[in-house]
């Protein structure tokens, strides 16, 4: 082979390569073309095929809604930033609305684009198979009770200061209908803020009370273990011992007197407990007066 025929086949491959540079240069985002612009354009089969590599990794959305699940973390992100803290109770592996919750309005880039200047999204989730830290665990429960949720998908807004403002959950239609509930929801609440009268004129001043100190109150002593409550579906129920809260496999310290023993829960019935006590085997009784929740 002469020497002009190794040239015109040498030719023919860098016009192949460069071909294919510009296939995958089409395929790319605006990112990774600036990337490619600094990298230069492809003139071996090693450089080609990580630039293939790129098309695969590169994220597809650069602008995902953040999500939190520290609450104290959410609520100083919101007073910093003066937005509104959106709580998502849900139960994420296993509730079916949950999941279409999140696939028709959370993962939307509509909804993302909404959130990011008005809200502090934070999952309180309850998952059956997805591992969940019992720190965690306990902080998301206190928030039922204290929200007083019913259900799963259950939305709620609360102000910067961390009042509720109000709550919503699933609702057919995709962003645009459950953005809208959220905005009745900040609307409402601004308006029941807003004066309705000018301020009565301050009124003289008073002579201070007499303070009386209270006597501060005594500790609560349990001089027996007792179930106080049992509450929860029947294949994730949760009994209150004293006053520690345990689900079957749960291993906690309880007080008992002026000493802390070690309690298992082997398995929670619907009116009654299996635990061992520092490994001594019991079965606990839920009183009438104490019912089921």
């Amino acid at each position: 082979m002469n020497a002009f025929s190794r040239w015109r086949q040498r030719k023919a491959a860098d016009a192949a390569e460069t071909g294919s540079f510009r296939l995958v240069s089409s395929l790319l985002t605006r990112s990774a073309r600036t990337f490619l612009s600094r990298f230069g354009t492809a003139t071996s089969p090693l450089k080609l095929a990580l630039l293939l590599s790129l098309v695969w990794t590169l994220p597809l959305h650069a602008d995902q809604l953040e999500w939190f699940t520290d609450i104290e973390a959410a609520q100083a992100k919101a007073r910093n930033e003066n937005k509104v803290v959106m709580l998502n109770f849900t139960g994420s592996d296993w509730c079916p609305w949950c999941k279409k919750l999140k696939a028709e309005v959370f993962d939307q880039p509509e909804f993302a684009e909404f959130a990011k200047s008005r809200l502090v999204a934070t999952e309180v989730d309850f998952p059956h198979n997805k591992p969940l830290a019992p720190a965690q665990r306990q902080v998301n429960e206190k928030l039922v009770q204290v929200l007083q949720i019913k259900g799963f998908p259950t939305v709620v807004l609360l102000d910067p200061s961390g009042r509720p403002m109000g709550e919503t959950g699933y609702l057919p239609g995709g962003p645009g209908p459950f953005i809208q509930a959220l905005q009745r929801i900040v609307a409402g609440r601004q308006a029941s803020a807003a004066p309705t009268a000018p301020p009565d004129p301050p009124e003289p001043p008073r002579k201070p009370p007499v303070f009386v100190p209270i006597a501060p109150a005594a500790p609560l002593r349990y001089n027996q273990l007792a179930l106080k409550a049992i509450s929860g579906p029947k294949n994730h129920r949760m009994a209150m011992i004293n006053n520690e809260n345990f689900y079957a496999g749960d291993t906690a310290k309880v007080k008992l007197l002026d000493e802390r023993i070690e309690i298992f829960c082997k398995e929670v019935r619907e009116d009654s407990v299996l635990i061992t006590a520092n490994g001594k085997p019991m079965e606990l009784k839920l009183s009438k007066a104490s019912g089921n929740n």
